[in-house]
């Protein structure tokens, strides 16, 4: 089979994995095509944790034997039990003759078992075709299985002048209804929606679209006091979706007992840093708790931790064209030293969104 063909296949299983771009959590997004002679006769894709892979649902949608034909998958199909039997081995039994893999499975539990058990058993194995491709589709799993943090997106509305809020205090609303509308569908894109306790005193959130009756995101508050009142929106829609807490040493015993005994409601406690909650720490307890993607809503002296603290893999800015002036800057915290220190951006995307502009791009690993 000639490489054009190859990497014509390959790129239309990158295509279908991203039809469940952040809809699989805490499982990588995986599309398959399965080929015999030149036709496709099979494709598929994981839509869901817990749901059928994308080996099986390609395999499932032959529309004739796979015996003798070959594969394409853009990851490494899996030789262990889970929520779902071994991919290798329904592969095995379709008599497929040969796999083409984009890219190894960076888990622990299957590296490199997925392709020595295909090719133990005769079938033959090609690692590497659109393999940069496969990587940057799964960026956020390969972080959080590698490092066990969870891929952090900060998202900001602020005035051209990087202010978020007036004088006397009020934010609302700084960026147009069309870019408020888009950030509440982004979030459902998310495993969890964090925010600082400034930001819950004086906002009040919801932190999840009212109209919807339950959701599996998580909101996630940093309190390093349990400052959060009883009464607050977050405590009271506690059961339409989970609320965590990271908190520390300095909140009230008797307030913590008292949310502890509410449903919902789960209290991460841990000893302060400076005063504050750890927040690699808090991250890493997230990770833990299935949190790969996290989206963060500010405010200035959250951002500016995690900026400080290097913790921070993308960002998402809604600029109003107004100006403010004073303080309340969009990112605070101790900053950079010099210019050099200054975090740079890479993959920038811009667009228009109503009278906004959003900016997008990702944190430089090399700073």
């Amino acid at each position: 089979m000639k490489k054009i063909l190859q990497e014509e296949y390959m790129r239309l299983a990158l295509k279908l994995a991203r039809k469940a771009e952040d809809e699989t959590y805490p499982n990588p997004m995986v599309g398959a095509v399965i080929v015999k002679g030149k036709r496709i006769i099979g494709k598929g894709y994981h839509k869901r944790c817990g749901s059928d892979h994308a080996e099986i649902r390609a395999i499932k949608n032959a529309s004739r034997g796979s015996s003798g034909s070959v594969m394409f998958v853009t990851l490494e199909p899996c030789d262990h039990y889970g929520k779902t039997a071994p991919c290798t081995d329904a592969i095995i039994a379709a008599g497929i003759k040969a796999v083409y893999i984009a890219t190894g499975d960076p888990n622990p539990l299957n590296s490199g078992r997925g392709i020595k058990r295909l090719r133990d058993s005769g079938i033959r194995v090609d690692v590497g075709l659109c393999g940069a491709e496969a990587r940057e589709l799964n960026r956020k799993y390969i972080k959080f299985i590698t490092k066990r943090l969870p891929y952090v997106t900060v998202k900001l509305a602020q005035s051209l002048d990087g202010k978020i809020a007036a004088r006397d205090y009020s934010s609302k609303w700084i960026t147009s209804p069309e870019a408020r509308k888009l950030v509440k569908k982004m979030r459902s894109k998310f495993n969890a929606i964090m925010v600082g306790s400034n930001t819950v005193s004086k906002d009040d959130p919801f932190l999840l679209d009212e109209k919807r009756r339950s959701s599996k995101v998580m909101r996630v508050v940093v309190d390093s006091r349990l400052k959060i009142p009883i009464d607050s929106n977050l405590v009271k829609t506690r059961n339409k979706a989970p609320l965590v807490i990271g908190t520390t040493e300095l909140a009230s015993r008797n307030k913590e007992a008292r949310l502890r005994k509410m449903d919902n409601i789960d209290i991460i406690r841990m000893g302060s840093k400076e005063g504050r909650v750890p927040l690699k720490t808090l991250l890493k307890s997230l990770a833990a708790r299935g949190a790969v993607n996290i989206l963060v809503e500010g405010g200035g002296r959250l951002v500016g931790s995690l900026m400080d603290g290097r913790l921070v893999d993308e960002v998402l800015f809604f600029i109003s064209p107004k100006i403010i002036g004073g303080s309340f800057s969009s990112i605070m915290g101790r900053g950079a030293a010099n210019i050099r220190e200054a975090v740079r951006l890479e993959n920038i995307k811009m667009r228009k969104i109503g009278g906004d502009i959003l900016v997008r791009g990702r944190v430089c690993s090399r700073g």
